[in-house]
Order: structure tokens, then sequence, then C-alpha cells
């Protein structure tokens, strides 16, 4: 299941890499940076509802399935938040921290929906 999971979080992270490889000089516009920071969630919950249905997770194992789309998005990010200018040369270079600050708000979201999700059995919520 988590090695699913992770497959299809490299799919998404790689669409969401060449969609800013490609386009992302359209995206973090200088009088947008608002509406790019809200898209992030919107994005990560939308992309982690769906992949969730589409890996057919049993109730409970949601979270586990989160964590699995979000790591490679937070390992990957992290080197082109690193390498900005070289992966995507497209996007002005002063906005590296925006990039980076967006990639996180959109893995903390893929966490909350799996977090949210998941229904834990009675005996696991004792405390």
């Amino acid at each position: 299941m988590i090695l699913r999971a992770m497959g299809l979080g490299f799919v998404l992270w790689l669409a969401v890499a060449a969609v800013f490889r490609f386009a992302g000089q359209m995206f973090f516009l200088p009088d947008g940076r608002l509406i790019a920071y809200i898209s992030a969630p919107v994005v990560g919950v939308i992309a982690t509802l769906l992949l969730l249905r589409l890996l057919h997770e049993a109730r409970g194992d949601e979270g586990e399935a989160a964590i699995g789309i979000a790591l490679p998005s937070l390992f990957l990010n992290g080197f082109m938040t690193h390498e900005f200018v070289t992966t995507l040369p497209n996007i002005d270079p002063t906005l590296d921290a925006t990039f980076g600050a967006w990639s996180l708000l959109f893995c903390g979201s893929i966490l909350m929906v799996g977090l949210f999700m998941t229904q834990l059995a009675p005996q696991d919520e004792r405390i």
C-alpha cells in the first residue's frame, strides 16, 4: 500500500514540477502571491482526495497513504528549492523562498487530509 502511494506521489510531484518548469512564470506573479499561497492547500486537498480514492485504501489507512503521497514531494521539492535557478530557470530566482513556502503548504495539506480522513478505532484513542 505505502509503495503504491509513494509511486502515485512521485507521479503527482512530476506533474506539479512539470507545470512549474514550463508555466511557473505565469503562476508566481508579483501581485498574486496571496492567490498562489491559497492555491497550495486547495490543490493539495483535491489531489489527495483523488489519489486516495484511486488507491482504494481501507478505512484507517488514509493517513499512511497520505504520508506516502507527500514524501516524494517533500524530498524532491527540497532539492528543487536548493537548486532553484537550475531546475526552474523560467521563474525569477528571487522567488525561491516563495516556491519553498508553496511546497510546504502543498505537502502539509496532503498530510492534513490523510489525518482527518483516518478514523481510529476506539482503543487507539485512549490517552
